[in-house]
C-alpha cells in the first residue's frame, strides 16, 4: 500500500495542474576556450621570452613575449567573470564591464536575439528599454562608455554576444526568454 500525500490525496485531474517553476537563463564565459587560450598564449609568450636577446631580432622576440603574455592575463581574468546575463522570472540583469545593470520585464519595450550563423560567428541578446535614461543615468561613467561603444557596435546599450566565447544555459535561447518574460515583453528573432 503507497503512502498518502497531499499529492496523491489530489483528484487525478488536479495533480498535474501545477506549472514548474522557470528555470533562470544565463549567459556565461566559455571556460574551455578562455582557459584553453590563456595556456596557449602563456606558453608562446615563454617561448618567445626565452629566445630574447640585445639584437633587433631579439627585441621583437621580447615584444612580441609581452603582447602574449598581456593575452594570456585577458583570458585568464576571463575566466573569473562568471555570468554576463541572468534572465529570471523577475527580469534581466546584464553584467556592463563590472558593473550589473538590471531591470524588469515590465520595463523593457522588448528582447531581440540575433541567433549564430555559423561556427565562428557570434549571435546576440539585445535588451531594449521603455526608458532607458534612468538605467543608463544611473551607472558609473566608466561603465556607460561601454554602453555607448556597445550602442554603436550593436545598435543597443545593453546587448551581450553569446558563440563561441560565451555559452547560454540553453541552446534555445528565444524560447527559453520568452517563456521568462511570460507575455510581459515580446521577445522576438533578429533576421
Amino acid at each position: 500500500m503507497r503512502p498518502l500525500t497531499a499529492a496523491s490525496a489530489l483528484p487525478r485531474q488536479e495533480r498535474f495542474d501545477v506549472d514548474p517553476e522557470p528555470t533562470p537563463f544565463t549567459v556565461r564565459a566559455s571556460q574551455k576556450v578562455h582557459g584553453g587560450l590563456a595556456i596557449g598564449a602563456a606558453l608562446v609568450a615563454i617561448g618567445f621570452a626565452a629566445s630574447g636577446s640585445a639584437t633587433p631580432t631579439g627585441v621583437l622576440r621580447w615584444i612580441a613575449a609581452g603582447a602574449f603574455a598581456v593575452l594570456a592575463v585577458v583570458c585568464a581574468r576571463a575566466l573569473t567573470v562568471g555570468d554576463m546575463l541572468v534572465a529570471d522570472d523577475v527580469g534581466i540583469r546584464l553584467r556592463i564591464g563590472s558593473e550589473w545593470v538590471g531591470t524588469r520585464w515590465e520595463d523593457i519595450e522588448e528582447v531581440t536575439v540575433l541567433q549564430r550563423r555559423h561556427p565562428l560567428d557570434d549571435g546576440r541578446i539585445a535588451v531594449h528599454l521603455q526608458d532607458p535614461g534612468p538605467v543608463l543615468g544611473a551607472m558609473p561613467s566608466s561603465a556607460r562608455k561601454k554602453t555607448d561603444a556597445n550602442r554603436r557596435l550593436t545598435g543597443s546599450s545593453l546587448a551581450v554576444p553569446f558563440g563561441l566565447t560565451a555559452r547560454p544555459s540553453d541552446s534555445e535561447v528565444v524560447q527559453a526568454l520568452h517563456m521568462l518574460a511570460d507575455a510581459r515583453c515580446p521577445v522576438r528573432e533578429q533576421l
